[in-house]
């Protein structure tokens, strides 16, 4: 056997051993990307734009007794919903109908507390509850998607590392263990994991 079919035979194999390595991550990306934490007490507990039926775990926590404040983050708000409000169609906004949702199951009005504006990623809603929680932020209970708690426990521990990062994975959705036959789950896995890429390769909008 010449070189050249040597060294092609190995790089044949070496991406075939690529491929299946990548195939049986994906299959497993569940068991990965939604492994929640058990919440335990906190100092306080951060609710994730922009998803609202996030602040329903955010209230039952807090209805627990695990936390005495709830942040909201506070999203971007995309111009084509800002416009139109200049027809009087008011756009559900995230913190406006998270706090509801919270005020609906009991959450005092002064225990709810908004964390920024216009935050445009994880990135920016981990620096921002840096910005102002600060390096005493102690325990924080941070709810979001089930997709999302991998990559929220890394941005929020790389941003705030001398806190404790809990998080805790919304039960009002589901990522199924099949998630490639379901369309919402196939979009918001792979989604999730090129937004994991960027961040691990430097980028702040993940």
């Amino acid at each position: 056997m010449t070189c050249l079919k040597r060294c092609a035979l190995g790089l044949l194999v070496a991406l075939l051993a690529i491929a299946g390595t990548a195939a049986l991550l994906l299959r497993q990306a569940p068991a990965w990307l939604a492994a929640s934490d058990a919440p335990d007490k906190a100092d306080a507990i951060i609710v994730l734009g922009s998803d609202v039926t996030r602040a329903l775990t955010g209230a039952s926590l807090y209805q627990q007794g695990f936390a005495r404040v709830v942040y909201l983050t506070v999203p971007w708000r995309e111009p084509r919903y800002v416009a139109l409000e200049r027809d009087k169609i008011r756009w559900p906004w995230f913190d406006d109908v998270a706090r509801t949702l919270l005020r609906n199951r009991g959450v005092p009005d002064d225990a709810i507390q908004l964390l920024g504006k216009d935050l445009v990623s994880t990135v920016a809603e981990a620096r921002e509850a840096a910005r102002v929680l600060g390096p005493t932020a102690g325990t924080l209970l941070v709810v979001t998607s089930p997709h999302h708690v991998h990559r929220a426990r890394t941005v929020f521990s790389d941003h705030l590392p001398s806190a404790r990062i809990l998080v805790i994975a919304s039960g009002e959705e589901t990522l199924p263990q099949r998630w490639w036959t379901n369309q919402e789950s196939a979009r918001n896995v792979m989604l999730e994991l090129a937004k994991l890429v960027f961040y691990k390769l430097g980028f702040s909008f993940a």
